[in-house]
């Protein structure tokens, strides 16, 4: 399990050097490299959920957030002498979550700085400028999931019998 543990640490380690470059390098200033459309840096503070969302209160999302931690370390420990892929899948959730959730805490809000253009006619102008972190759960949930859809899946798959008759 210390393995899956660092992994997540290496991310937290990432994500909070990424947003301390951003705050020094690209708070108050122009994105960079400018004049570039399809990728960028742009600073920015997202004070509400993933996507800047806003349905639910803040504080509740904060609790359901924690909460979902100790989920996260349950799984972790459930799997971690199991099955490599979804342990590195969770171990992913839990370095974005130990990201973003004690800067929320902390500041009130989660820095963003990675911004992408996304094509005009699929829900967004731009896709939602994001961080490691937000990457880090992305691609961990994408890793679980594949592994819990698409080889638990099939493993659990109830046998049916035709009978001749």
């Amino acid at each position: 399990m210390l393995k899956y543990l660092g992994i997540s640490a290496i991310l937290v380690l990432l994500d909070h050097g990424t947003k301390y470059w951003a705050i020094v390098a690209l708070k108050g200033k122009p994105a960079w490299p400018q004049g570039w459309t399809l990728f960028r840096f742009d600073y920015a503070e997202n004070y509400n959920m993933a996507f800047s969302m806003t349905f639910i209160p803040m504080p509740l999302v904060n609790v359901l957030a924690i909460g979902a931690m100790g989920l996260l370390f349950y799984l972790l420990w459930e799997y971690k002498d199991k099955h490599i892929l979804p342990s590195i899948g969770l171990a992913f959730i839990l370095g974005g979550a130990f990201g973003n959730i004690p800067e929320r805490l902390m500041r009130g809000y989660v820095v963003d700085f990675i911004s992408v253009d996304w094509p005009d006619w699929l829900f967004f102008t731009r896709w939602p400028t994001f961080n490691i972190a937000d990457s880090a759960v992305n691609v961990g949930m994408v890793l679980y999931l594949g592994y819990v859809f698409f080889v638990e899946g099939k493993k659990n798959k109830p046998v049916v019998l035709e009978i001749e008759q």
